[in-house]
């Protein structure tokens, strides 16, 4: 039993059930059959599941509907937020509804797993396309670790395949560089471009970078000679100015004084002395010369007083003073350039003696002269000499550029040939290793659509055993990533079954594969759902498929098939189909828009009889009519068992007495039926034998009973006793429990090779032959 058992699913306006439907799941039973009618309410059931566990309905896709099909999803009449879907399990309650047009599932913990196989969709993987096929299936195929690898490989190899590519491009571009400098030497003979340029760039270095500075520096000191030339021109001229000036003002300050009085010059020099004191110091008590008490008062403004009488004289010395001070500035600056000039010819010597010049450098052959004066006759011999020096500096510098840009360009070419070859070596390397990666992870796949095969032409030789068809195969091909062909043997020959496979053929295949993919998935705790999955399967393979059915539903945690396959449901009410695991069953009728889905309890024949005879009173007609039905249907299973002889009729229908005149007297004593209370251990003895004969003999006395009661209004119906007919019911009873066992069914097994057995061997009904 799973411990997440179901227990209840309830619907309200939700689809066809236009009222309140509650399906109650029956404890220890993981199979549910819904048998009902077309047009009962199965697939709103089916519909109910998918909806709380993909939150969509299907069966109402591909339709021509459009996409909007949440306003088909509640009953008609009704509206969105009456719709409530409410499944309970152990693993708690799980509810589903309609807020607005949007869907609401939760909580999440408890949606269900379903795996829901639809009559319209069982050819799908049949009929579909190879890539769509390869879709089907494969979320049952973890190959994401493979694909991931892959992909990665892909990219690799792309990407390095166009380093490759960019590297031979460069290498291209910088051997035509190379070209280009070999061509402008005039092709020295006996090398090519690459090999010059490496003997070019072997050569000891030419000390360039020095020879750059070092002529620099020079003409740096040179100019800086030229410029003391122009310096001396510019403050000789300024002196002589200044000179002029002072005399000028020298002048103006003697006749300012003159037209003063006697000593107006010294005078003037003391008030504005005193001019100065005073300002300096505002807070004074007593004359700064004479010491007196008595004019301090008022003292400043007449030092101002009298310097205005001096204002000519004033303006001549302020004027004179600035003469001065221009003069003296000058003659500094004379001193300085004196200074600076010998400074001058201190780095000139430097820069000439602190290089080794080559031999096409020209130099001029004095030194500068000591004396400014004789600088510009010194300049003149020189010029011609330093002006040779900028030539060579821009000669130097362009030889520097060249064997940079040789240098470069020849790096550039060994670098990238270096690179084309060590990548174009890898590219080959990433091209195998994504072919191994790519057959790696085909024949992963191929191995799980191997198995998959396997296990769908185990299921089909279940269900067509001896027809040779169960060789399925779901080969990958070879020249497309995701493309899953269908291959099957007809005739010893491997073709696509849709093209010699019937109707009912392909549909049990499509069955089969679908179980086989689901069988995969985590079946433990998945609810399988088959809607109504034999519409087009003939008898004679129907009933091995609903067997088929059966022995793989014990592997999900629920099973639950809906069909309208009526031997299907007389099947099991007779117990004809007893599965290894209990069944639940649950009938459909008389679907209305008013009333929504209905069930009818619909148990087993023999235990409607049973319920008919603990009935008080006890109805007998309607026990004997019940217990015929059953007579016949146990008697018809003992004369095929035993292929007893019957009557040749043109309707084939036979009666009980037909049945029982069949079982003739040898075979009669050798029916028993071997009850086994602990089917599980095949050592243990068997707890009751049953002998048929006896129970036989008292029903061939008695059934004229059923006729009398049940069937036909007669008048030895007023001669026989209720009695009788509780007697006819009871060993009725007592025959179907012997046969039969409410779990596991008829003995229908004879690989025993003595007795007949059912699924449990909790029946043993003997012989296997009928004597001769």
């Amino acid at each position: 039993m799973s411990s997440n058992s179901l227990k209840s699913l309830s619907l309200s306006a939700f689809r066809g059930s236009s009222s309140n439907f509650t399906i109650g799941f029956e404890k220890d039973r993981k199979f549910t059959l819904i048998y009902g009618e077309n047009g009962t309410g199965k697939t709103t059931i089916c519909d109910a599941f998918e909806f709380l566990a993909k939150e969509k309905v299907g069966s109402l896709e591909d339709r021509g509907m459009g996409s909007a099909l949440t306003k088909f999803w509640h009953t008609a009449g009704k509206t969105g937020s009456d719709l409530l879907v409410v499944l309970k399990s152990s693993n708690g309650d799980c509810s589903g509804s309609l807020v607005g047009k949007k869907y609401s599932v939760a909580p999440h913990s408890a949606k269900p797993r379903i795996e829901l196989l639809r009559r319209q969709q069982i050819l799908a993987l049949i009929e579909a396309a190879p890539a769509k096929r390869y879709e089907e299936i494969k979320r049952f195929i973890d190959i994401a670790p493979f694909e991931t690898s892959e992909e990665a490989l892909r990219q690799l190899g792309k990407r390095i395949a166009v380093e490759r590519d960019n590297a031979q491009l460069i290498e291209d571009q910088n051997l035509v560089s190379l070209q280009e400098y070999y061509d402008a030497a005039e092709n020295p003979a006996g090398k090519n471009p690459v090999s010059w340029a490496k003997s070019k760039l072997a050569a000891p270095a030419t000390s360039l970078t020095s020879d750059i500075a070092a002529i620099g520096k020079l003409r740096l000191a040179f100019q800086a000679l030229k410029d003391f030339s122009e310096r001396t021109s510019v403050n000789q001229e300024a002196l002589e100015v200044v000179k002029l000036a002072v005399t000028k003002a020298e002048k103006a300050r003697t006749e300012a004084a003159a037209q003063a009085s006697d000593g107006a010059n010294d005078l003037l020099e003391l008030l504005e002395a005193g001019q100065a004191y005073l300002h300096a110091h505002t807070l004074i008590s007593e004359c700064p010369l004479c010491q007196s008490t008595e004019n301090v008062s008022g003292l400043e403004e007449a030092i101002k007083e009298r310097l205005g009488q001096f204002s000519a004289l004033q303006a001549a010395n302020t004027e004179w003073k600035k003469q001065k001070d221009a003069l003296s500035k000058t003659e500094a600056i004379r001193l300085q350039i004196g200074v600076d000039y010998s400074q001058g010819t201190k780095a000139y010597e430097a820069a000439k003696a602190g290089h080794q010049w080559s031999g096409d450098v020209h130099l001029p052959d004095n030194s500068p002269p000591g004396d400014l004066k004789d600088l510009p006759a010194w300049l003149l011999s020189a010029v011609p000499a330093a002006d040779s020096w900028a030539v060579r500096e821009n000669s130097w510098r362009g030889e520097k550029q060249f064997i940079t840009a040789l240098a470069s360009a020849l790096d550039g070419y060994e670098n990238n040939h270096g690179r084309r070859i060590e990548l174009g070596a890898l590219v080959p390397q990433i091209e195998e290793a994504l072919k191994i990666c790519v057959a790696e992870r085909q024949a992963f796949t191929d191995g799980i659509i191997k198995e998959i095969a396997e296990q769908v032409g185990k299921l089909y030789e279940d269900v067509h055993p001896g027809e040779g068809l169960d060789k399925i195969a779901l080969p990958l091909d070879p020249d497309k990533r995701a493309s899953l062909e269908l291959k099957a043997k007809f005739s010893g020959q491997e073709a696509p079954p849709q093209a010699y496979y019937s109707q009912s053929h392909l549909d049990t295949l499509g069955l089969c594969v679908f179980l086989a993919l689901a069988l995969r998935d985590r079946a433990k705790e998945t609810i399988l759902i088959l809607d109504d999955v034999l519409g087009s399967v003939d008898e004679p393979h129907v009933e091995r498929v609903i067997q088929m059915i059966y022995g793989v539903s014990e592997k999900f945690r629920h099973t639950i098939v809906t069909t309208h396959y009526r031997p299907w449901r007389e099947k099991y009410r007779w117990g004809w189909l007893k599965p290894d695991q209990p069944c639940q069953f649950i009938e459909l009728h008389g679907w209305t828009i008013g009333n929504g889905i209905r069930s009818v309890n619909s148990i087993p024949e023999i235990d409607r009889l049973k319920t008919l005879l603990s009935a008080n009173p006890v109805d007998p007609q309607a026990i004997c009519s019940k217990a015929g039905v059953i007579l016949e249907a146990a008697l018809d299973y003992l004369t095929q068992k035993y292929e007893c002889s019957l009557p040749r009729r043109t309707n084939s229908t036979y009666t009980i007495g037909d049945f029982l005149q069949a079982i003739d007297k040898k075979l009669r004593e050798a029916l028993k039926v071997e009850i086994r209370d602990k089917p599980e251990n095949g050592n243990q003895p068997t707890a009751v034998t049953v002998e048929l004969k006896a129970c036989l003999d008292e029903l061939q006395r008695i059934f004229q009973a059923r006729n009398a009661f049940g069937a036909h209004f007669k008048s030895i119906s007023f001669e026989m006793l209720d009695s009788d007919a509780i007697g006819f019911s009871s060993q009725v009873v007592a025959l179907i429990d012997a046969l039969t066992c409410p779990v596991h069914g008829w003995p229908s097994n004879d690989k025993s090779g003595s007795y007949w057995r059912n699924s449990g061997d909790t029946r043993r009904l003997h012989p296997l032959k009928k004597p001769g």
